[in-house]
């Protein structure tokens, strides 16, 4: 194992809890091979750390201090880190035999440069970059073991975006199509499809919480892909939900996810395969009314053949949205990257354009199923700004 010494800015990264450490940062290194595995040291000399080189990312992923007492990266170290983290989980009571949840967040806990999804008795274990695939299938072997399911897909998650996926089985493969819970309620799941499995854990709060704003209310969600918060939202009662989304396979994945909960065919629940824009202009001009419009759109996107970005893009549909809100209505925006900033200010800029006022009546972030470690705020990517509008 190399020790290499960084500098004095990267020493109190790492000691102040940093795990996600910046190459530039650091110093000048060694030539160091991505998967690597190097002890840190202060300019003094003094170990600060234990870490394997990402060189994909530019990072190096801290997994062990002096304080956790393990002497090399190992699976006994990943071990450790997978117990403490599903004992979370426990205390949050979310383990159970077909639920969904999150088991492991990057640097939050422990493992930074991975991030793994528990699927009933299947885990989804995404590996952020090429070299440390094989430390990846180790964290793998940990989950499956500790959590006692049957077995793993670990993916690595390259640049390239979500098309570019490979994927490796740790025991038994599961079946294309599985149904899981969330609060009992059943989701199908596609843990060998793509990057995206069919549900977002990171939502699950906002879920539990759409019930004070969707009863007897008429909704639309844009964005809906496999409809969690459209049915969310029928389940708390509402008059009508209307599900828009680019992908016809996604919308008829949410409408057997409604089928699930006991919502069949009803003309209060519709599907719409279409552009959001499109279907706002046409909303707007037909006079259609919506008390709750729910927005939760990819960071960036092609789906239109004109690229889309939040920065960029986010105010003009958060106007178009509040042609369709009428007075006291509701608007819920996510949106999923710190870099955007603050997601209130860019509501604020739309509703400007729009001509219209509101009040903010909650924020919210990530579940405490997504631990992330202070020293590294751009890990709280996720954003939920709710509006009251006037």
């Amino acid at each position: 194992m190399k020790t290499v010494a960084v500098s004095s800015a990267a020493t109190n990264f790492v000691t102040g809890g940093g795990r996600d450490l910046d190459i530039a940062r650091a110093g000048e290194l060694p030539q160091l091979a991505s998967g690597e595995h190097v002890k840190i040291t202060d300019p003094n000399g003094d170990e600060i750390g234990l870490a394997i080189t990402d060189t994909d990312n530019g990072k190096l992923r801290v997994l062990a201090t002096p304080a956790d007492g393990f002497p090399k990266i190992d699976g006994a170290l990943i071990g450790w880190h997978v117990e403490r983290a599903l004992s979370w989980r426990k205390q949050l009571g979310l383990p159970g035999p077909t639920n969904a949840y999150r088991i492991v967040h990057g640097a939050g806990d422990g493992l930074p440069g991975f991030a793994s999804d528990v699927l009933g008795k299947t885990a989804v274990v995404y590996v952020y970059a090429d070299g440390l695939r094989t430390l990846g299938k180790q964290v793998a072997e940990a989950i499956v073991g500790f959590a006692g399911l049957d077995g793993a897909v670990v993916k690595l998650r390259a640049r390239g975006g979500a098309d570019n996926v490979t994927q490796e089985i740790v025991g038994k493969s599961p079946d294309e199509s599985v149904v899981v819970t969330e609060s009992d309620v059943p989701y199908e799941i596609h843990p060998l499809g793509g990057l995206n499995h069919g549900l977002f854990t990171d939502m699950r709060e906002h879920r539990r919480g759409l019930h004070r704003f969707a009863a007897g209310k008429r909704v639309l969600n844009l964005f809906s892909y496999t409809g969690a918060l459209s049915l969310a939202c029928a389940r708390a009662g509402a008059a009508s939900v209307t599900s828009v989304d680019t992908s016809a396979g996604v919308q008829a994945w949410a409408a057997g996810n409604f089928a699930r909960s006991g919502f069949g065919t009803d003309a209060r629940w519709k599907f719409e395969t279409g552009d959001a824009v499109r279907f706002l202009a046409r909303a707007a001009r037909d006079k259609e009314r919506y008390d709750l419009v729910m927005i939760d759109p990819p960071t960036f996107s092609t789906a239109r053949g004109t690229p889309w970005t939040l920065d960029r893009d986010y105010p003009a549909l958060i106007a178009q949205a509040a042609a369709v809100i009428p007075e006291r209505g509701v608007l819920w925006l996510a949106a999923n990257t710190y870099e955007l900033g603050s997601l209130a200010k860019l509501a604020l800029k739309g509703l400007r354009t729009a001509g219209r006022t509101a009040s903010i009546v909650e924020q919210g972030g990530l579940p405490p199923e997504y631990p992330t470690v202070a020293a590294q705020p751009h890990d709280r990517y996720l954003q939920v700004c709710v509006l009251r509008l006037n």
